[in-house]
């Protein structure tokens, strides 16, 4: 029976890391999980290095979180580093596509994608169930577009069953009443000061990608008001293809890109578990809470496993280890 061989991944991806870092004359740094204040406090904190690079590539994956912390973290790359090239593996949703808006240049894999930059809420007496901002805003536009329609639809069957008997006007009445008896207690259920938490939202997610976009200049005309309002779910896949039609400069990942992504997806390509972020252009080995983020061995058929981590990253690695 042959030994088991034990090989640090950390020697592979520091490897690859100072490589990209060399070509790119950047420094890279990973961030995976929910964007919020703490994490992005730490990310600012790498971007206070003396020894930093002039132009940073982030490796970014999450699901989303608060756009106070994106905005945070856009801002100081945009301003701490020349160029800030956003490189994405993996799933980048809601808060995460404000990041985009703000980075000079995007490399977009096929396992990558964005979504819509639509807004997220609490279901009401729901724990953790969250809710798009656009169903509300598209339920109120299909009941307007059913009312009308069916405002016409009986003024028309009256008049034409009428024979001219019925009045234009007087038929307009029936027609209003009717339809009034119909959706009044459809649209008594709609909560105005909900409606105006979600107005107020959009709005910051506008604004701040208007801020974001004003420096770089890589987000098309029209392309913020499409992210926040032009997507029928939160949930829609937006790929390089479709990246393409909203940034100016979106590409694929070159070769070694690739290799390094590939030797770190167990990070980059889940964003469950506790959020954490990383910069590997280092040669000293990078600890979190304490722990090695990840180790590997190779077991007698050749096969990797992966270990170590974040205890609530440990499943996550498995899961996207091939």
């Amino acid at each position: 029976m042959d030994t088991i061989k034990s090989e640090p991944v950390e020697e592979e991806y520091t490897k690859l890391a100072n490589l990209l870092s060399d070509n790119l004359n950047a420094d890279i740094i990973i961030y995976t999980g929910e964007i919020n204040d703490s994490t992005v406090d730490v990310l600012i904190n790498y971007t206070k290095d003396p020894g930093k690079k002039e132009n940073v590539v982030l490796l970014l994956t999450t699901n989303g979180g608060s756009p106070d912390a994106a905005y945070r973290m856009a801002r100081c790359l945009q301003r701490q580093y020349k160029n800030f090239i956003l490189f994405i593996y993996g799933i980048c949703k809601s808060a995460g596509t404000l990041v985009a808006v703000g980075a000079n240049e995007i490399i977009l894999s096929d396992f990558g994608e964005f979504g819509p930059l639509d807004i997220q809420l609490g279901m009401r007496d729901e724990l953790f169930e969250m809710f798009s901002g656009l169903n509300i805003t598209q339920a109120i536009n299909s009941l307007a577009t059913r009312s009308i329609n069916t405002w016409r639809e009986i003024l028309i069957d009256f008049k034409a069953g009428s024979r001219g008997q019925i009045t234009t006007k007087l038929a307009s009445e029936i027609a209003a009443n009717l339809t009034v008896g119909l959706y009044d207690k459809i649209y008594a259920q709609i909560d105005p000061a909900q409606l105006g938490q979600i107005e107020r939202s959009m709005n910051i997610a506008s604004d701040y990608g208007k801020r974001l976009a004003k420096k770089t200049k890589n987000v098309k005309d029209e392309a913020i008001d499409k992210l926040i309002s032009g997507y029928p779910s939160h949930s829609f896949v937006i790929d390089r293809e479709e990246a393409q039609e909203l940034f100016n400069i979106v590409r694929n990942p070159n070769e070694l890109e690739e290799k390094l992504a590939e030797c770190i997806k167990w990070a980059i390509r889940n964003p469950l578990g506790t959020p954490f972020t990383i910069k590997i252009n280092i040669v000293k080995k990078e600890k979190l809470n304490g722990e090695q983020i990840c180790s590997a061995t190779t077991d007698e058929g050749g096969n990797r496993t992966h270990s170590g981590g974040s205890k609530n990253n440990s499943a996550a690695s498995k899961e996207t280890v091939e």
